[in-house]
């Protein structure tokens, strides 16, 4: 046998089998499994019932039907967040466990020594969902109707007032915001504004720095009070409602949005096709008309513009407990 013709067989067999290796390497992007293939979960650090519950189940339903999987809302409420973060840490990175975060958890490892995350931004970042705009809230039982009255109320009965948080988000608007008018009140912190509220409108609370969601159905009904707003202007829900401004209240910066991230390590283009599909729920008319009539507003974004946000919540956070000198509990 020729020489020319050994060579020529052995290069046709190289041939084959390297193109047999390209197709091995080949066929598993081809066979990559759609997304998602079962029902996607989402933990919300609240209980049922509460703005952020609500929100998150509504724009769960939107995705369903984009996704053609349901997306199961799980309640894991308690320890401000901790809880629901660390189910969500610990979880396959597939795009089938998702968290529903709230601004305020970017303090959380400030303020809390066993918090299960050194950052927020150790989890990948998905997308912002929307802003909630903010309120004072006061029981009927307690006898003030305007931010002067109650004041005045403090100073004549010190060591008797209380405020009541739903979320870490609250305690620093609280704080910001009764420090700032000089009103002393001891804190009782709750797991959510569902089980706060009952206990507002009863009186066995008195105050409360809460999305305007959570309370606006009961001012209407006569059976809460809301004595200030924390936004630019009055809010066209409460016109009657002077902004914190008017009533000297300097501005500052108090992260309250809300958002989605996932577990480390999420693929790049999963995190970017979750935000797209996010965005367009929140933005949808049923969900952004429904925000705005509650008092909040529809967000939706990147994930990069959501890893800035993060940054800017946690250097917010440094600066208000250097500021107020809170310690972890």
């Amino acid at each position: 046998m020729k020489a020319s013709t050994v060579s020529t067989r052995h290069l046709a067999q190289r041939r084959r089998l390297l193109l047999g290796a390209a197709a091995c390497l080949w066929r598993p992007a081809l066979a990559a499994p759609a997304w998602p293939q079962r029902p996607v979960r989402l933990i919300v650090p609240t209980p049922a019932g509460g703005p952020s519950d609500v929100v998150a189940r509504l724009v769960g339903q939107g995705l369903a039907g984009a996704w053609g999987q349901s997306v199961v809302v799980e309640n894991r409420p308690g320890a401000a967040g901790a809880l629901a973060a660390q189910a969500v840490l610990s979880a396959v990175p597939d795009g089938h466990t998702l968290l529903w975060v709230q601004a305020s958890m970017a303090g959380l490892p400030m303020v809390q020594k066993q918090s299960p995350y050194r950052s927020l931004a150790e989890f990948t970042p998905v997308a912002r969902m929307l802003h909630f705009g903010y309120a004072l809230f006061a029981s009927t039982a307690l006898p003030v109707r305007t931010v002067p009255e109650l004041q005045a109320w403090a100073r004549q009965h010190p060591g008797q007032l209380n405020y009541a948080t739903g979320t870490l988000g609250e305690f620093m608007v609280g704080v910001h915001v009764l420090s700032a008018l000089g009103v002393q009140a001891e804190r009782v912190p709750y797991k959510g504004g569902a089980q706060l509220m009952p206990d507002l409108m009863s009186g066995q609370v008195q105050l409360n720095c809460g999305p305007i969601l959570s309370g606006l159905q009961h001012v209407r009904a006569g059976k809460l009070r809301a004595l200030a707003v924390m936004l630019p202007q009055r809010s066209p829900l409460l016109p009657d409602v002077p902004t914190a401004a008017e009533l000297g209240v300097p501005s500052a910066d108090l992260p309250t949005w809300n958002a989605v991230v996932a577990p480390p390590g999420l693929p790049r283009e999963l995190a970017a096709r979750l935000a797209a599909d996010l965005s367009a729920a929140v933005a949808s008319p049923a969900v952004r008309d429904t925000l705005e009539q509650q008092g909040a507003s529809a967000a939706g974004g990147t994930p990069a513009q959501l890893a800035q946000a993060i940054d800017s919540a946690t250097d917010a956070w440094r600066s208000f407990v250097r500021t107020h000198d809170i310690a972890a509990e």
